[in-house]
């Protein structure tokens, strides 16, 4: 895909995709239904570590459509090369059921798709 076409498609997806409000009825129902998973895990906070997922992907996507890519810091580039699944490895466990969660699915797919053409427009330029 051109850097044109990327553009285009990243301007589309954050002006039309990214309006759905934060899936907090599914991260709390995932939170019940993986009870004994999370009591595991030392440090949890999904609602923020996914919302901190979304913001880096929204923010990068702000940066290019400002014409700033020069101002990105190197950092929250390299976070882009990892899906949610890869940066916060203690969730794993909730990808196979991910079509349980209907909003929290569609958000994380909406996103993986912005994420992706984000990192290959960066990489293009």
């Amino acid at each position: 895909m051109k850097s044109e076409e990327m553009l285009e498609k990243i301007s589309r997806l954050y002006n039309f995709q990214l309006v759905n409000p934060f899936p907090y009825e599914d991260t709390n129902r995932i939170k019940i239904d993986f009870e004994s998973e999370f009591e595991l895990l030392e440090e949890e906070n999904l609602n923020a570590d996914f919302n901190d997922y979304c913001t880096l992907i929204v923010g990068t996507t702000s940066y290019i459509l400002k014409g700033n890519v020069a101002n990105i810091p190197k950092k929250q580039i390299e976070f882009l090369n990892e899906d949610f699944f890869q940066r916060f490895p203690q969730y794993s466990f909730i990808k196979a059921k991910l079509e349980n969660y209907p909003d929290f699915q569609n958000e994380y797919i909406i996103h993986e798709e912005l994420r992706k053409i984000i990192f290959d427009y960066l990489q293009s330029n």
